[in-house]
Protein backbone atom coordinates (compact mmCIF):
# COMPACT_ATOMS: atom_id res chain seq x y z
CA UNK A 1 0.00 0.00 0.00
CA UNK A 2 1.29 3.39 -1.38
CA UNK A 3 2.33 5.76 1.66
CA UNK A 4 0.35 9.11 1.82
CA UNK A 5 2.77 12.10 0.82
CA UNK A 6 2.00 15.78 1.24
CA UNK A 7 0.91 17.82 -1.23
CA UNK A 8 2.66 20.06 -3.24
CA UNK A 9 3.38 23.94 -2.50
CA UNK A 10 4.29 25.20 -5.86
CA UNK A 11 5.47 22.03 -7.29
CA UNK A 12 7.20 21.64 -3.70
CA UNK A 13 6.00 19.05 -1.29
CA UNK A 14 4.91 21.37 2.25
CA UNK A 15 8.04 21.15 4.21
CA UNK A 16 7.33 20.95 8.45
CA UNK A 17 9.44 21.51 11.13
CA UNK A 18 8.97 19.56 14.24
CA UNK A 19 8.70 20.68 18.00
CA UNK A 20 8.26 17.89 20.34
CA UNK A 21 8.25 19.13 24.43
CA UNK A 22 10.03 16.47 26.60
CA UNK A 23 10.55 18.90 29.28
CA UNK A 24 8.03 18.06 32.12
CA UNK A 25 8.31 15.37 34.59
CA UNK A 26 5.31 13.05 35.25
CA UNK A 27 4.69 10.82 38.75
CA UNK A 28 4.91 7.15 38.59
CA UNK A 29 5.00 5.19 41.75
CA UNK A 30 5.15 8.35 44.06
CA UNK A 31 8.58 9.34 42.08
CA UNK A 32 9.30 11.75 39.27
CA UNK A 33 10.13 9.85 35.96
CA UNK A 34 10.59 11.52 32.06
CA UNK A 35 7.58 10.26 29.96
CA UNK A 36 9.99 10.56 26.80
CA UNK A 37 12.33 7.79 28.34
CA UNK A 38 9.87 5.21 28.47
CA UNK A 39 10.00 2.20 26.44
CA UNK A 40 7.82 1.13 23.77
CA UNK A 41 9.06 -2.27 22.57
CA UNK A 42 12.83 -2.01 21.86
CA UNK A 43 12.97 2.14 21.51
CA UNK A 44 11.76 4.73 24.05
CA UNK A 45 8.48 6.76 23.42
CA UNK A 46 10.37 10.04 21.88
CA UNK A 47 12.63 7.59 19.69
CA UNK A 48 9.74 6.43 17.86
CA UNK A 49 7.56 9.98 17.60
CA UNK A 50 11.21 11.30 15.87
CA UNK A 51 11.73 8.51 13.52
CA UNK A 52 8.35 8.90 12.59
CA UNK A 53 8.79 12.61 11.74
CA UNK A 54 11.94 12.11 10.05
CA UNK A 55 10.28 9.61 8.07
CA UNK A 56 7.79 12.41 6.71
CA UNK A 57 11.24 14.14 5.53
CA UNK A 58 10.57 16.52 8.75
CA UNK A 59 13.63 19.04 9.23
CA UNK A 60 14.46 20.14 11.67
CA UNK A 61 13.53 18.53 14.83
CA UNK A 62 13.72 20.34 17.92
CA UNK A 63 13.33 18.29 21.31
CA UNK A 64 12.26 20.67 24.40
CA UNK A 65 14.10 19.77 27.63
CA UNK A 66 13.55 20.47 31.18
CA UNK A 67 13.80 17.90 33.79
CA UNK A 68 16.68 15.43 33.60
CA UNK A 69 17.49 17.30 30.39
CA UNK A 70 21.14 15.74 30.65
CA UNK A 71 19.90 12.03 30.45
CA UNK A 72 17.64 12.69 27.66
CA UNK A 73 20.21 15.16 25.76
CA UNK A 74 22.58 12.42 26.15
CA UNK A 75 19.69 9.92 24.91
CA UNK A 76 19.57 12.35 21.69
CA UNK A 77 23.01 12.11 20.67
CA UNK A 78 22.78 10.73 17.61
CA UNK A 79 19.26 11.24 16.52
CA UNK A 80 20.01 14.45 14.43
CA UNK A 81 17.98 16.37 16.64
CA UNK A 82 18.29 19.79 18.58
CA UNK A 83 17.92 19.73 22.16
CA UNK A 84 16.85 23.34 23.22
CA UNK A 85 17.07 23.49 26.73
CA UNK A 86 14.46 25.87 28.42
CA UNK A 87 15.56 27.68 31.40
CA UNK A 88 13.38 28.29 34.43
CA UNK A 89 10.97 25.11 33.20
CA UNK A 90 10.37 23.93 36.95
CA UNK A 91 8.23 27.25 37.03
CA UNK A 92 6.62 26.83 33.48
CA UNK A 93 4.14 24.54 32.28
CA UNK A 94 3.03 23.25 28.60
CA UNK A 95 1.77 25.34 27.51
CA UNK A 96 5.15 27.73 28.05
CA UNK A 97 7.61 25.21 27.10
CA UNK A 98 5.89 24.91 23.88
CA UNK A 99 5.56 28.37 22.79
CA UNK A 100 9.10 28.55 23.36
CA UNK A 101 9.90 26.17 20.80
CA UNK A 102 7.60 26.82 18.22
CA UNK A 103 8.95 30.80 18.40
CA UNK A 104 12.57 29.00 18.34
CA UNK A 105 11.38 27.25 15.07
CA UNK A 106 9.27 30.17 13.66
CA UNK A 107 11.99 32.19 13.74
CA UNK A 108 15.40 29.99 12.58
CA UNK A 109 13.25 28.07 9.73
CA UNK A 110 11.95 30.47 7.33
CA UNK A 111 11.52 27.61 4.82
CA UNK A 112 9.20 25.54 6.85
CA UNK A 113 5.66 26.77 6.24
CA UNK A 114 4.07 23.91 8.86
CA UNK A 115 5.20 23.24 12.73
CA UNK A 116 4.30 20.33 14.37
CA UNK A 117 3.69 20.14 17.83
CA UNK A 118 4.19 16.74 19.59
CA UNK A 119 4.94 15.16 23.25
CA UNK A 120 6.68 11.90 23.45
CA UNK A 121 3.49 10.10 24.41
CA UNK A 122 2.29 9.54 21.12
CA UNK A 123 4.97 7.12 19.49
CA UNK A 124 2.36 4.74 17.82
CA UNK A 125 0.51 8.31 15.79
CA UNK A 126 0.27 6.83 11.87
CA UNK A 127 2.06 8.21 8.81
CA UNK A 128 -1.19 8.37 7.38
CA UNK A 129 -2.56 10.70 10.26
CA UNK A 130 0.89 13.02 10.02
CA UNK A 131 0.44 13.57 6.16
CA UNK A 132 -3.47 14.48 6.44
CA UNK A 133 -2.35 17.02 9.16
CA UNK A 134 0.25 18.27 6.74
CA UNK A 135 -2.22 18.98 4.06
CA UNK A 136 -4.93 21.03 6.63
CA UNK A 137 -5.25 24.37 5.32
CA UNK A 138 -5.90 26.00 8.42
CA UNK A 139 -3.93 28.34 10.58
CA UNK A 140 -3.97 24.87 13.05
CA UNK A 141 -5.35 21.44 12.90
CA UNK A 142 -5.49 19.11 15.34
CA UNK A 143 -6.31 14.93 15.00
CA UNK A 144 -10.01 13.64 16.32
CA UNK A 145 -10.50 9.88 17.38
CA UNK A 146 -14.22 9.16 17.97
CA UNK A 147 -14.82 12.84 19.58
CA UNK A 148 -11.63 12.63 21.65
CA UNK A 149 -8.95 15.50 20.53
CA UNK A 150 -5.75 14.14 20.52
CA UNK A 151 -1.79 15.32 18.73
CA UNK A 152 0.43 16.08 17.21
CA UNK A 153 -0.89 19.75 16.38
CA UNK A 154 0.39 21.40 13.32
CA UNK A 155 0.44 25.16 12.85
CA UNK A 156 1.26 27.24 9.86
CA UNK A 157 4.49 29.10 10.17
CA UNK A 158 3.07 32.22 10.13
CA UNK A 159 0.30 32.03 12.97
CA UNK A 160 3.17 31.80 15.58
CA UNK A 161 3.69 35.34 16.05
CA UNK A 162 0.25 35.60 17.13
CA UNK A 163 0.32 33.00 19.26
CA UNK A 164 3.19 34.53 21.07
CA UNK A 165 0.63 37.34 21.59
CA UNK A 166 -2.02 35.31 22.99
CA UNK A 167 -2.96 36.11 26.45
CA UNK A 168 -1.44 32.68 27.74
CA UNK A 169 -2.53 29.71 29.25
CA UNK A 170 -1.26 25.74 30.79
CA UNK A 171 -2.48 23.43 28.39
CA UNK A 172 -1.58 22.10 24.74
CA UNK A 173 -5.33 22.09 23.97
CA UNK A 174 -5.19 26.59 24.97
CA UNK A 175 -2.75 27.13 22.99
CA UNK A 176 -4.29 25.62 19.93
CA UNK A 177 -7.43 26.63 20.46
CA UNK A 178 -5.62 30.40 20.43
CA UNK A 179 -4.89 29.92 16.83
CA UNK A 180 -7.28 32.54 14.00
CA UNK A 181 -8.20 28.93 12.61
CA UNK A 182 -9.29 25.34 14.06
CA UNK A 183 -9.21 22.39 11.38
CA UNK A 184 -10.47 19.27 13.79
CA UNK A 185 -9.43 16.20 11.35
CA UNK A 186 -11.15 13.03 11.61
CA UNK A 187 -8.88 9.73 11.53
CA UNK A 188 -8.82 6.14 12.48
CA UNK A 189 -5.83 6.06 14.15
CA UNK A 190 -5.79 5.50 18.53
CA UNK A 191 -2.22 6.27 18.19
CA UNK A 192 -2.96 9.78 18.24
CA UNK A 193 -3.87 9.45 22.19
CA UNK A 194 -1.78 9.21 24.57
CA UNK A 195 -0.35 6.03 25.28
CA UNK A 196 -0.77 4.30 28.85
CA UNK A 197 3.24 2.17 28.09
CA UNK A 198 2.18 -0.60 26.03
CA UNK A 199 2.36 -0.84 22.41
CA UNK A 200 -1.27 -1.63 20.80
CA UNK A 201 -1.52 -4.10 18.04
CA UNK A 202 -0.02 -3.79 15.06
CA UNK A 203 2.51 -0.77 16.41
CA UNK A 204 5.72 -2.04 15.62
CA UNK A 205 7.53 -0.01 13.64
CA UNK A 206 7.78 -1.19 9.49
CA UNK A 207 10.60 -1.95 7.57
CA UNK A 208 11.53 1.60 6.27
CA UNK A 209 14.66 3.65 4.89
CA UNK A 210 16.76 6.11 6.80
CA UNK A 211 18.76 8.50 4.82
CA UNK A 212 21.56 10.55 6.34
CA UNK A 213 22.81 12.98 3.94
CA UNK A 214 26.42 13.96 3.67
CA UNK A 215 27.98 16.36 1.77
CA UNK A 216 31.74 16.33 0.33
CA UNK A 217 34.35 18.24 -1.84
CA UNK A 218 38.47 16.56 -1.26
CA UNK A 219 36.60 15.58 2.05
CA UNK A 220 32.97 15.19 3.40
CA UNK A 221 32.53 17.96 5.82
CA UNK A 222 29.11 18.27 6.46
CA UNK A 223 25.90 16.07 7.45
CA UNK A 224 23.60 15.52 10.63
CA UNK A 225 25.91 16.54 13.64
CA UNK A 226 27.27 19.58 11.73
CA UNK A 227 24.36 20.36 10.90
CA UNK A 228 22.86 20.02 13.92
CA UNK A 229 25.99 21.67 15.64
CA UNK A 230 25.10 25.18 13.34
CA UNK A 231 21.77 25.02 15.01
CA UNK A 232 22.75 25.22 18.12
CA UNK A 233 25.43 28.06 17.63
CA UNK A 234 22.32 29.75 16.63
CA UNK A 235 20.51 29.52 19.39
CA UNK A 236 23.00 29.42 21.99
CA UNK A 237 25.21 31.87 20.51
CA UNK A 238 28.21 29.77 22.18
CA UNK A 239 30.04 27.14 20.40
CA UNK A 240 31.43 26.00 23.57
CA UNK A 241 27.94 25.13 24.93
CA UNK A 242 26.45 24.13 21.77
CA UNK A 243 29.46 21.50 21.97
CA UNK A 244 28.28 20.46 25.33
CA UNK A 245 24.24 19.80 24.49
CA UNK A 246 25.70 17.68 21.39
CA UNK A 247 28.24 15.52 24.04
CA UNK A 248 31.27 16.81 21.46
CA UNK A 249 34.49 18.05 22.65
CA UNK A 250 35.11 21.47 22.61
CA UNK A 251 37.95 20.85 20.32
CA UNK A 252 36.22 18.52 17.83
CA UNK A 253 33.15 21.03 17.65
CA UNK A 254 36.07 23.41 15.92
CA UNK A 255 37.54 20.62 13.91
CA UNK A 256 34.16 20.50 12.55
CA UNK A 257 33.63 23.84 11.40
CA UNK A 258 36.95 24.65 10.49
CA UNK A 259 36.85 22.03 8.11
CA UNK A 260 33.82 23.24 6.82
CA UNK A 261 35.06 26.69 6.34
CA UNK A 262 38.00 25.15 4.55
CA UNK A 263 36.24 22.70 2.28
CA UNK A 264 33.64 25.93 1.23
CA UNK A 265 35.80 28.45 0.94
CA UNK A 266 33.38 30.79 3.15
CA UNK A 267 32.95 31.57 6.47
CA UNK A 268 29.98 29.92 8.46
CA UNK A 269 31.03 31.18 11.84
CA UNK A 270 31.10 34.91 13.17
CA UNK A 271 33.64 34.62 15.83
CA UNK A 272 33.79 37.33 18.68
CA UNK A 273 36.71 37.70 20.98
CA UNK A 274 36.22 38.11 24.43
CA UNK A 275 36.42 41.65 26.44
CA UNK A 276 34.13 43.14 28.96
CA UNK A 277 30.66 42.08 27.60
CA UNK A 278 32.36 38.58 27.02
CA UNK A 279 32.67 37.10 23.62
CA UNK A 280 30.36 34.50 21.98
CA UNK A 281 29.66 33.28 17.91
CA UNK A 282 27.02 33.28 15.66
CA UNK A 283 26.35 31.82 12.08
CA UNK A 284 26.88 33.91 9.46
CA UNK A 285 24.32 34.86 6.25
CA UNK A 286 26.41 32.02 4.58
CA UNK A 287 26.27 29.82 7.15
CA UNK A 288 22.26 30.01 8.00
CA UNK A 289 21.85 29.42 4.19
CA UNK A 290 24.04 26.84 4.00
CA UNK A 291 21.87 25.37 6.79
CA UNK A 292 18.66 25.44 5.27
CA UNK A 293 19.38 24.30 2.14
CA UNK A 294 20.88 20.88 3.46
CA UNK A 295 17.92 20.54 5.58
CA UNK A 296 15.54 21.65 2.52
CA UNK A 297 18.09 18.92 0.82
CA UNK A 298 17.07 16.08 3.61
CA UNK A 299 13.67 16.98 3.52
CA UNK A 300 12.99 16.25 -0.16
CA UNK A 301 15.54 13.33 -0.39
CA UNK A 302 13.60 11.20 2.29
CA UNK A 303 10.74 11.24 0.73
CA UNK A 304 11.86 10.80 -2.37
CA UNK A 305 13.81 7.47 -0.78
CA UNK A 306 10.57 6.69 0.65
CA UNK A 307 8.68 6.49 -3.32
CA UNK A 308 11.51 4.44 -4.34
CA UNK A 309 11.46 1.96 -1.28
CA UNK A 310 7.70 1.20 -2.00
CA UNK A 311 8.84 0.52 -5.63
CA UNK A 312 11.68 -1.75 -4.53
CA UNK A 313 10.52 -3.20 -1.26
CA UNK A 314 6.71 -2.90 -1.20
CA UNK A 315 6.07 -6.71 -1.41
CA UNK A 316 7.48 -6.91 1.88
CA UNK A 317 4.82 -8.09 4.32
CA UNK A 318 5.79 -6.03 7.06
CA UNK A 319 6.23 -2.26 4.56
CA UNK A 320 3.13 -0.99 5.31
CA UNK A 321 2.53 2.75 6.11
CA UNK A 322 3.92 3.87 9.42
Amino acid sequence: MPRTEPESVSGRAVRGAAVIVASQPSEAGGRKILPALQKAGQMTFIEQVIVRFQHMGTAPIIVVTGYDNDELERHLAKMSVVSLHRPGWQAGNLYEDALFGLTYAERTCAACEKIWLAVPQIPFVKNDTLAALLNADSAAALPVYEDREGLPLIFQRRAIAALAEAPGGKTLADLVHAADSLARIPVDDTGVLPAAGVNPKGSRLPMRPRLKLTLGRDGFFFGPGPATLLRLIDETRSVRTACTRMKLSYSKGWQLLNSMEEELGIQVIERRPGGLEGGGSSLTEAGRDLLNRYEQLVSESQREVNRLFDEIFGFYSDSKPL
